[in-house]
């Protein structure tokens, strides 16, 4: 029962640190992004709670950091989409972001 309560007790710490370690890995990988980055990848994965949510912006963090995309690229791209969608009846005024860096449409 001793030993029992000690590997419980163990098991609990280790996954206690491994918790706190994938968060400030978190919290690190995003502080190393530029302000930009930050804003292509919130307009491109809205959806923060959501699994799909989550590895979008995983994927964006991963590509951004590396250099293999530009976080630019993701927002001309974004408001292209808005301005060209079939149903823009929702976006007659084009979103702020796309005023500000590119003067709307």
């Amino acid at each position: 029962m001793r030993y029992g309560l000690l590997f419980v007790g163990i098991a609990l710490c280790m996954g206690l640190s491994l918790s706190w370690l994938a968060r400030s890995y978190e919290e690190a990988t995003t502080a190393a992004l530029t302000e930009e980055a930050r804003l292509a990848i919130d307009v491109r994965c809205p959806e923060l709670d959501r699994r799909d949510g989550r590895q979008c912006r995983g994927m964006l963090k991963k590509l951004y950091l590396a250099g293999a995309l530009e976080p630019d690229r993701t927002l001309r791209a974004y408001c292209e989409a808005v301005k060209t969608s079939r149903w823009r009846a929702n976006h007659t005024v084009p979103p702020k972001v796309c005023v500000d860096r590119y003067g709307g449409w």
